[in-house]
């Protein structure tokens, strides 16, 4: 049991490279939508420099990886962007929400946000607790991870607004490889995880369930707007040398994004096949037919993406939705925004 406990915590040290802080039918079915095409506007020659997460946040811009306009390099930890913008080596990156408040403040104002391009990838787990709503978490234990950041953020305002935070006990563990092995093993029972993560114990332990999705759960008390967990931002001075190029990324990226969520059978294989998202969270059971092959994985990637939330939300909704969640991270702790509310001049507009 112990071998097979280390061998687990392995496993998912390993796709934990892959984490954010997240189609039914065969894939003949599948909705066809145009590819991105080469942009016309000039931009000096050069190819656009992007720095795109693994996980949920990287996923939307699979498409982009075979436009020759863009040179992406996947990264695995979101702070590494920081000091790719400051010193110009990518021009556009993906990063959680809270980071671009606080490279706009590190940056005096170097930076713009381009779009919220994923929103809410936290779930309540379970491994055999029956939970049908909020309510039935009182009393109990829930380990999450993220402890002092975003989630411990989110997951306290829904509980708060429940007038739940004195009856559920929230137990923090480091990380999400630790926690998602203890899922599995059967040692945590509740927990809260993100994409990719919730694929991974789903799929390796069949009697984890998902159970709640603080998205729902954030909307319920939020109804005017967006859980929102990731974004694309740029530095502003490559913004106003090459507002034709930024325009025409914004365009491809959407473009990419529809295609993930009307296509995810086939998108999933690329985003897989492109190291972003573990693999193995695709696989089905090798005993069945091609045909219930295909339709079981087809099935499988539509869950997965589904909750990843991939969006891009750009202009007046992008800043409503990116205030509101920096509201509650600033009345958590000013620090987490850079120790003040992010000003308008932080967000894009045309």
């Amino acid at each position: 049991m112990k071998n097979a406990k280390k061998f687990i915590a392995l496993a998912l040290a390993l796709v934990m490279l892959f984490a954010f802080a997240a189609c039914t039918g065969a894939s003949n079915n599948e909705t066809t939508v145009p590819s991105s095409t080469e942009s016309t506007t000039e931009y000096n020659g050069e190819k656009i420099k992007i720095a795109a997460n693994k996980g949920p946040t990287g996923m939307g811009m699979i498409d982009l990886m075979d436009n020759s306009k863009y040179e992406i390099t996947i990264i695995s930890d979101p702070t590494q962007v920081v000091p790719m913008l400051s010193t110009g080596e990518v021009d556009i990156a993906t990063c959680p929400l809270s980071l671009a408040a606080n490279l706009y403040k590190k940056t005096n104002g170097g930076i713009k946000m381009l779009g919220v391009n994923t929103l809410g990838v936290l779930y309540v787990v379970s491994n055999g607790v029956e939970i049908a709503s909020l309510s039935d978490l009182k009393g109990k234990t829930v380990y999450a991870t993220g402890q002092g950041s975003t989630p411990e953020y989110i997951l306290n305002h829904i509980l708060k607004a429940n007038s739940l935070e004195n009856d559920i006990k929230v137990e923090y563990l480091s990380e999400h490889s630790e926690l998602a092995a203890k899922v599995i093993s059967g040692d945590v029972k509740l927990a809260v995880l993100p994409e990719p993560f919730v694929s991974v114990v789903t799929t390796k332990n069949t009697s984890v369930k998902s159970v709640l999705s603080l998205t729902d759960e954030w909307k319920k008390v939020n109804p005017d707007t967006e859980l929102a967990m990731g974004c694309v931002v740029a530095r502003k001075d490559f913004i106003e040398k090459n507002p034709d190029a930024v325009k025409q990324f914004i365009s491809d990226n959407k473009q990419s994004v529809e295609n993930v969520n009307l296509n995810p059978a086939s998108q999933g294989d690329k985003i897989a096949a492109k190291g972003i998202i573990d693999a193995s969270i695709f696989a089905v059971d090798t005993g069945l037919s091609e045909k219930k092959a295909e339709a079981a994985k087809a099935e499988k990637a539509q869950a997965v993406i589904s909750r990843c939330n991939i969006v891009f939300i750009d202009g007046d909704e992008m800043q409503k939705i990116a205030d509101a969640n920096f509201k509650v991270y600033f009345d958590a702790d000013p620090k987490s925004v850079g120790g003040e509310m992010p000003v308008s001049e932080l967000y894009y507009a045309e």
